[in-house]
């Protein structure tokens, strides 16, 4: 923070220095040159653009056959360079301020020969295309590619060489005086380790490939897989180490070459011990597969969740600790404050966390169990880290917190190893004995050895009550295996089957009746008054109102 402040007080101070030296005039024209300058070279960009375009629609050419266009964005670079050189020769500018628009003028034009000469090696693959067939096939297009990317690699290398000896003053003394081959040397090594590079990963992906269709050799094929980018940090690690040693670094440089070097090697380690959880992850998805197992895929998820944390917190601890060089001690402190802080803001996150711990290693219900708690009956689709999704039987999803799922109870319906059907039969009072007896052997006939009958629960029947209005005779059976449409279907079958038998038998089904008794003595005589005339519905005689006298005198029965 305090070299940023110091640099921006040191610009300040030149760009007052500059205000002060300078006449006023000189600033107006140097603002005229870069205003009138941009203006003609956006008017001149557009015209050319628009008329190139023409010109190939009226030739009846593709803009990418010849590609003129493309040369055009290296041109603005250069007369953006050149204006920024006519404005600042306009002006007495300290020697830093000048050397900072000179660097903005090289960096412009190296911008500028960059794209041009990455535009002529573009064109390598049409000078291809216009060579005699035989010649084509003998250079193949994936040999002009690499060609390609070979030469602008040069291209980069000679403009970045080209620029440092031309612009000395923005570089530190340090660097000149290093012998030419200590230089020549360590481009050496970054070209080495840029070919080793490729060619592993070209091994790597090859035996990958060879690998891919062979599930005996799963674990290699991940193995490799969690190798390659690994292997090209280390190999950049190693390539800065050399280039620090050959070039024998002062203390602030060698200082940087050391964090990067720490930093790719710990990112290497880090990366790798990442990816081959996943060599964990099919370990434990293949012994989750079995049945005698009490692994599920859950916990599987759970596992490689919790590791790729662990690798992921251990990783950044020794990453800080390569970037800043303090002690583990010191930074293990520090994480420990801030972890307690984290935890204690995260109380309701961490209980459900361990809620579904608990669940997944007690397992009182899986993914597809229709089980019911806090209220929801209905099937479980996901048990997550936060929380179980159950879906209802109304078909609304309900989301409860795995912290509650685990300390509340849960029916486990899905776990019965069948379903048990309790159901009364009434009949009426007037049935006779026999015809009770009858009735319970009708039953019993129809559930005998029955589909779907448990051998260790053999059905029940029994005449077991005298109820307010009817006769009772109590049903249980049990239906193996639990699928509750089939237990339905059959519960339909044995519902039907009954009520033909008992039809035939001529067994009557009761339903709740109620009979009501109008007593008519000395004590309590019956009076019946009508609001008007009315008659009879038995007779067509008037039914007159008497005082203390009933005309009709009829036992009410009713139904309720």
């Amino acid at each position: 923070m305090s070299t940023w402040k110091s640099f921006l007080e040191t610009f300040a101070a030149l760009v007052h220095k500059a205000w002060v030296t300078n006449e006023f005039w000189r600033f107006i024209a140097s603002m005229v040159v870069l205003v009138v300058g941009f203006s003609v070279l956006e008017i001149l960009w557009r015209f050319v653009n628009r008329r190139l375009q023409v010109f190939y629609e009226k030739r009846g050419i593709a803009r990418e056959a010849v590609g003129m266009l493309a040369f055009l964005p290296p041109l603005r670079l250069v007369w953006a360079a050149l204006l920024v050189w006519a404005s600042a020769a306009l002006l007495v500018l300290p020697e830093q301020l000048g050397l900072l628009l000179n660097g903005v003028e090289v960096f412009l034009l190296s911008l500028a020969a960059i794209v041009f000469l990455f535009q002529l090696v573009h064109l390598l693959d049409r000078v291809r295309l216009a060579l005699p067939a035989r010649v084509q096939q003998t250079i193949s297009e994936e040999t002009v590619k690499k060609f390609g990317g070979v030469l602008r690699i040069v291209i980069l290398i000679g403009v970045a060489i080209v620029v440092i000896h031309t612009q000395r003053a923005f570089f530190p003394k340090w660097l000149w005086e290093y012998a030419w081959w200590r230089y020549l040397l360590a481009v050496g090594v970054l070209v080495a380790v840029y070919i080793g590079m490729r060619l592993i990963g070209t091994f790597l992906s090859t035996m990958t490939v060879a690998l891919k269709n062979t599930e005996q050799k799963m674990r290699l094929r991940l193995i490799l897989q969690a190798s390659l980018w690994p292997i090209r940090f280390m190999l950049a690690a190693i390539a800065v180490h050399a280039v620090g040693t050959i070039l024998v670094l002062p203390p602030a440089a060698n200082r940087v070459a050391e964090i990067i070097t720490g930093s790719l090697g710990t990112l290497a380690v880090v990366l790798f011990v990442y990816r081959l959880l996943d060599v964990l992850e099919y370990e434990l998805a293949k012994v989750a597969q079995r049945e005698d197992t009490l692994i599920d895929k859950t916990f599987v998820q759970m596992i490689r969740m919790v590791a790729r944390i662990l690798v992921l917190a251990v990783g950044a601890i020794y990453l800080l600790r390569a970037l800043t060089g303090k002690p583990m001690s010191a930074l293990l402190a520090g994480l420990g404050i801030g972890g307690l802080a984290v935890a204690l803001a995260s109380q309701e996150t961490l209980r459900n966390f361990f809620g579904s711990l608990m669940i997944i290693l007690d397992k009182p219900f899986k993914i597809g169990d229709r089980v019911v708690a806090e209220g929801y009956d209905g099937v479980v689709e996901e048990i997550g880290f936060r929380s179980t999704r159950v879906r209802t039987l109304t078909g609304h999803q309900v989301t409860i917190p795995n912290g509650m799922m685990a300390s509340v109870s849960v029916e486990n319906i899905g776990r019965r190893p069948s379903i048990r059907r309790v159901s009364n039969i009434t009949i009426t009072y007037d049935t006779p004995p026999e015809k009770v007896e009858r009735a319970v052997a009708i039953i019993r006939e129809i559930l005998d050895n029955h589909e779907g009958m448990d051998p260790d629960f053999p059905p029940r029947v029994f005449f077991n009550e005298f109820n307010d209005t009817s006769l009772n005779i109590m049903m249980i059976y049990w239906y193996f295996p639990p699928n509750y449409w089939d237990f339905l279907a059959f519960s339909e079958r044995v519902n039907l089957k009954a009520m033909r038998a008992f039809e035939e038998e001529g067994i009557e089904f009761a339903f709740p009746t109620t009979t009501t008794y109008l007593a008519q003595d000395d004590r309590r005589q019956l009076r019946i008054t009508l609001a008007s005339d009315s008659y009879l519905p038995e007779t067509d005689e008037p039914f007159q109102r008497g005082a203390g006298e009933a005309q009709r005198e009829k036992p009410a029965e009713a139904s309720g």
